[in-house]
């Protein structure tokens, strides 16, 4: 099986993740693409609690669209490079790739052992409005660098982001549409992002 890898905060899920998880299932070779939620964010971003996130992550699983808990059942430290090792061992018969937003390319070089990572794995890298999508611009035009871009002209691209809903939640506006009801439920429940 090709498993795609779609990692990140998930601080919270939302539409536009399972929209770029399809959109990598219609538009390349792809069989499942896994959600895996960090454990611990690299860079030190504040997060909200790792059973909230994993809960509201859970509600984005659909088909061929599932979850995947290494990062946090290993409490790994958000390192790529970690998460992919572990799915290789665990799983020898599947051939795994990352997928990243262009607006990753800018800091790509900030990962933890960013050159390795980009020879020995797979990256799918779906194009984010605003974002260059120029691999010379940011010095990964290597060709021994396994970026791969996404691109088709029936592509559907989102500005839908996590730091958004939070700052609408925030601000006490509607985030209805642009995650799931569950999800939205949830963090009104839960009293999230307030």
């Amino acid at each position: 099986m090709k498993i795609a890898i779609l990692g990140g905060a998930f601080n919270p899920p939302h539409l536009g993740h399972q929209l770029i998880a399809q959109e990598i299932l219609d538009f390349t070779e792809v069989d499942l693409v896994w959600l895996a939620p960090c454990y611990h964010h690299t860079f030190d971003k504040n997060l909200t609690r790792v059973d909230y996130r994993v809960a509201m992550t859970k509600m984005l699983v659909n088909g061929k669209i599932q979850y995947c808990g290494e990062e946090i059942d290993h409490r790994l430290s958000g390192d790529t490079l970690e998460l992919m090792a572990i799915l290789r061992q665990k799983n020898p018969q599947d051939q795994f790739s990352f997928i990243i937003g262009s607006d990753n390319l800018k800091t790509f070089q900030k990962w933890a052992q960013w050159e390795k990572l980009a020879k020995t794995t797979k990256f799918l890298v779906f194009p984010r409005p605003e974002f260059d999508y120029n691999l010379e611009k940011y010095g990964l035009d290597n060709p021994q660098y396994q970026l791969d871009l996404i691109n088709h002209p029936l592509l559907v691209m989102t500005n839908v982001s996590s730091s958004k809903i939070r700052e609408r939640i925030r601000r006490g506006f509607s985030i209805s549409g642009i995650v799931p009801k569950e999800v939205e439920q949830y963090i009104k429940k839960h009293g999230l992002y307030r």
